[in-house]
């Protein structure tokens, strides 16, 4: 019987040295050698090394001295080097558009970008090239990562497995996008970057659960601060859950899943035939969504619930009623109730989402990249434009071959 080696890889320790430390400057703003030494358990010399390559590599700077009065000497603080990297994120969820933006490593959106196309019940995969390539072309930083949110199963290679919505069947499309585009790229589920964005930038917590209404119902969960993939990678996928054994038949062949009674579509045209009815038929379906998720709620003992979908929908009827049943049905005098919630990060929750994971995922792969860092990172003027440039020709030379095009003139050397 072989037998895994118990030495740790100082690669591996250097990594989540790194990734530990962005974490904590990220969460703390500003943070000091010292404290962030004292918070990770490393000697001086050992976060004197690691800050230093961080701040070499433009993930980290130094703002100052600390504000503390009294004697003795004021510390140098760090903080997370915003305009070092950028990171690519492209949202495949909306009809008719696709979507992309450019972020810092705050997850700040620095541009944005759309493409219509015709939603035909299969998307083109020559589009999501195209919206890859002009946000690419936008930016004059080298970048981190390419993140990219696909509605459907998403497995741990970055194929989907499934997308109904966008009419896709086993595409890998993590190995088509790192091929052309010479990329870390991740590929990731929507509603997990959903979950994602409200833990990161809104009031999720480290033990949370996030649902997605809109063409569907869709569904996240945090546990102890880790999104839960499932062993199929389709945690979450709660659409078609029966809840009405004797509701309207689902495309499915079951009758009264949740998608047939919860969804954006079906609820509103409920309201178009009984507009009389509206609150009673948006309670009715908070109703049923708190039932469907109280034995989740219980079973994990999540600590609030934040729900996504239009204003019309997901209001103050549908959130009371959701409100009370999982009340109802999930109390105990030793158990205080999970918190239910409108998200109030708006239409950028997925996209901000999926550059979060890009940064926590990609974030210590810097120091092992082969290309020289340093080259790229120069600051203004033609260090600058050459990474432009670079990224620009590049992106466009891969799209072109793929396509069948006469390949474009490369500049400069990649990141």
């Amino acid at each position: 019987m072989s037998r895994k080696s118990l030495k740790s890889d100082p690669s591996d320790i250097r990594a989540v040295n790194i990734r530990t430390a962005f974490r904590l400057v990220t969460d703390a703003e500003t943070i000091s050698r010292a404290e962030l030494g004292r918070r990770m358990g490393l000697s001086r010399m050992a976060i004197s090394d690691l800050t230093g390559e961080m701040i070499d590599n433009r993930l980290l700077r130094e703002v100052g001295l600390d504000h503390r009065s009294g004697r003795g000497k004021r510390s140098v603080m760090l903080a997370v080097d915003a305009d070092g990297w950028c990171v690519a994120s492209v949202d495949l969820t909306q009809r008719f558009v696709l979507r992309a933006v450019l972020t810092d490593l705050l997850g700040r959106i620095l541009e944005r970008v759309e493409i219509s196309y015709e939603s035909s019940g299969r998307l083109r995969i020559e589009d999501v090239d195209a919206v890859c390539a002009k946000v690419l072309g936008l930016t004059n930083r080298p970048v981190l990562g390419l993140g990219v949110a696909v509605p459907g199963v998403v497995n741990a290679e970055g194929v989907v497995v499934r997308s109904v919505n966008l009419g896709w069947a086993g595409v890998a499309l993590k190995a088509r996008l790192e091929g052309k585009l010479h990329l870390p790229v991740l590929v990731c589920n929507d509603v997990n970057m959903g979950l994602l964005g409200e833990c990161a930038f809104g009031d999720g917590s480290a033990d949370s659960l996030f649902v997605h209404i809109g063409q569907g119902v869709g569904a996240a969960v945090c546990v102890d601060g880790k999104i839960v993939d499932g062993s199929g990678y389709s945690a979450g996928e709660i659409g078609h859950v029966v809840v009405a054994p004797d509701g309207p038949q689902c495309v499915c062949g079951k009758r009264g899943c949740l998608e047939m009674m919860v969804s954006v579509p079906k609820l509103r045209e409920r309201i178009e035939a009984e507009p009389q009815a509206r609150e009673t038929i948006l309670a009715n379906a908070g109703t049923m969504l708190g039932g469907a998720l109280a034995m989740s709620v219980s079973l994990l003992d999540l600590a609030d619930v934040s729900v996504a979908g239009p204003a019309d929908i997901v209001g103050t009827a549908f959130l009371e009623a959701m409100r009370e049943e999982l009340k109802g049905k999930t109390f105990v005098d030793y158990h205080g109730q999970p918190s239910v919630r409108r998200c109030q990060q708006g239409d950028d929750l997925v996209l901000r989402g999926q550059a979060e994971a890009v940064i926590r995922r990609l974030v210590d792969s810097i120091h092992t990249r082969h290309e020289s860092v340093q080259s790229g990172l120069e600051g203004a003027g033609s260090g600058e434009k050459a990474v432009r440039e670079t990224n620009k020709a590049d992106v466009m030379q891969n799209i072109a071959q793929s396509n069948g095009a006469q390949p474009v003139k490369k500049r400069g050397e990649t990141i």
